[in-house]
């Protein structure tokens, strides 16, 4: 039976506009889901709960990691201070000496740094997609999973095994757990695929009323390249191909023209925003603002910690909010409040969960986080955004909660045995490595 928790003398941070910040507040959990937030504990509370004193506690939404690829926690370290296409070619041979124990395990080694560091909604695209997804459904984490496509030029789409794995995903997996796990479809990139399974792509989608997870615009070359070989931007490529038909998660977006702001700005597209990887490796710095003046949706992710080196969320939004604030020479820009929506409700509109959490109030889907205010690092707390966002990290964190389930509290992890994932991790890089 589900444990129901209660929450009393405790700051809340709901992102409700109603009532935005709640003092020495209560919050209770019940079935999965908030059913109390108030001043003063309900006239009636469950019959069967937990009382959490949250005198020492902010709660707030969970984040949602927009874009990574989970397993890849493995190479941390691999391959660093290189260029994009140099790194590419020391990931692409690691990778294909990868077990599936290998991908399960560092799934979930991956799973408890972002519940650790306060995820509660990851997007992940990757190969092995099938074993990505039983290390989420383990864990209680919430996931939205495809499996990573590529198509040589000579190949029918409709024939390659991992079109084949996606579909066997999304047809076997898609809403599971009451829609905890999902499952979109994807295109790994313009230049590693070909214009006719951008067009089988589209069409799956729209068929299965799923999304699509793609690179787009990563680099110069990328874009140079599209041009040369097909005559228009990636972006106007994907649009040709009808892949804009449905929602589509659409990662970096760096380098974009006037004609790709139109074209995402009368889609479905959320742009997810990767700093912290887009600057390791040298690719550039992404501009935020014609996103945001045309109303494109921005979300943000960490893309894979071997491009990264962490999973921590409170990095992400602090590099976003201080890189955007310099390029434009404009402190206003980029504001506290505007970055934290992006990681939670441009997350959850990327996903197509807008409306389950990303606020907390009665009826939303109990994903919550509780950060340590004893910390010396958070106080004073005079602004809990701006602490949020330019003062936290992920080891800030204390709790991790999705949908009402606490995976992660003060150290310890209800799910995941962490020493028997961090033994076979050790395992699998002595094997990589000799």
């Amino acid at each position: 039976m589900k444990e129901n928790y209660v929450f009393t003398n405790t700051t809340i941070l709901t992102l409700d506009d109603t009532a935005p910040v709640r003092y020495n507040a209560c919050l209770v959990t019940e079935d999965g889901r908030i059913s109390y937030l108030g001043q003063e504990l309900p006239p009636q509370l469950p019959a069967r709960h937990k009382r959490i004193d949250g005198r020492n506690l902010l709660l707030c939404p969970g984040l949602v990691n927009a874009h990574t690829h989970t397993p890849m926690t493995l190479l941390r370290g691999f391959s660093d201070d290189c260029s994009l296409e140099q790194w590419l070619s020391h990931i692409w041979p690691a990778e294909e000496a990868l077990t599936e124990d290998d991908y399960y395990y560092g799934s979930l080694l991956g799973i408890a740094e972002m519940l650790a560091y306060g995820t509660t909604s990851v997007s992940d695209m990757y190969r092995s997609s099938h074993t990505i997804l039983r290390s989420a459904v383990d864990s209680g984490i919430k996931a939205t999973i495809c499996e990573s496509i590529t198509c040589p030029a000579d190949q029918d789409p409709a024939l390659l095994p991992s079109v084949r794995r996606s579909i066997d995903l999304i047809h076997t997996y898609n809403g599971w757990d009451r829609g905890r796990i999902r499952c979109d479809t994807s295109i790994q990139s313009v230049f590693q695929t070909t214009p006719a399974l951008w067009e089988f792509i589209g069409d799956v989608a729209a068929r299965e009323h799923i999304g699509i997870h793609t690179h787009i615009c990563e680099t110069r070359k990328e874009v140079q390249n599209c041009i040369q070989n097909y005559g228009c931007t990636p972006i106007a490529a994907l649009q040709r191909a009808g892949v804009f038909r449905s929602r589509v998660a659409a990662a970096h977006g760096i380098y974009v023209s006037e004609e790709d702001l139109e074209i995402l700005s009368s889609s479905r597209a959320v742009v997810v925003h990767d700093p912290c990887s887009n600057l390791k490796c040298g690719c550039g710095i992404a501009n935020l603002k014609p996103f945001i003046q045309r109303g494109i949706p921005v979300a943000l992710g960490t893309d894979g910690v071997c491009s990264n080196n962490s999973g921590d969320m409170f990095e992400t939004m602090k590099f976003t909010a201080l890189i955007q604030k310099g390029i434009h020479e404009d402190p206003t820009f980029a504001d506290a409040g505007q970055v934290l929506s992006m990681a939670v409700q441009g997350g959850l509109l990327s996903q197509g969960r807008e409306g389950e959490s990303g606020i907390l109030a009665p009826g939303r889907d109990a994903d919550i986080i509780a950060l340590d205010l004893s910390h010396p690092g958070l106080s004073p707390l005079t602004s809990p955004v701006s602490n949020l966002v330019y003062a936290a990290h992920g080891n800030h964190v204390a709790m991790t909660m999705v949908r009402g389930n606490i995976l992660y509290y003060k150290g310890e992890y209800m799910t995941i045995d962490l020493e028997k994932v961090k033994y076979e991790v050790k395992k699998c890089m002595e094997r990589l490595l000799l």
